[in-house]
């Protein structure tokens, strides 16, 4: 074997690993796993409740995390509750919104400022 052959043949593997990776890529990228909100197929009720409220401590374009009320305090409603993702617009931080008939519509994943993978319950209703 000659110089030329071999230097050709690395060559080609060279190129041949860069086409691969980006192939991978490429079909990564457009893979469902890579999506934050992932649906269920029938929505279902949110523990059973009837009505419940949440506060919002992050916006996220057409949706909010909101903490969900955990515990009355004199008059005071106090939010360390579920985490949970509420879908819709115009969310603002500290809004309080009361959800009648919460049902699970799927869950969302996220990284929170700490490093660590974090998933949530999607929550939909009639809003207050």
């Amino acid at each position: 074997m000659n110089k030329k052959t071999f230097f050709l043949g690395v060559v080609t593997g060279i190129v041949l690993t860069f086409v691969g990776l980006f192939v991978i890529g490429l079909v990564n990228q457009n893979s469902e796993e890579n999506e934050p909100v992932q649906y269920f197929e029938k929505p279902v009720s949110y523990e059973n409740k009837k009505e419940t409220s949440f506060k919002v401590f992050q916006v996220l374009g057409k949706a909010a995390l909101a903490k969900e009320a955990s515990d009355i305090i004199g008059d005071n409603v106090m939010y360390f509750g579920n985490t949970v993702l509420l879908l819709g617009e115009n969310y603002y931080s500290d809004q309080i919104i009361t959800i009648n008939n919460p049902q699970r519509v799927g869950t969302y994943s996220y990284t929170n400022k700490g490093g660590m993978p974090m998933t949530v319950p999607v929550i939909e209703g009639d809003m207050k």
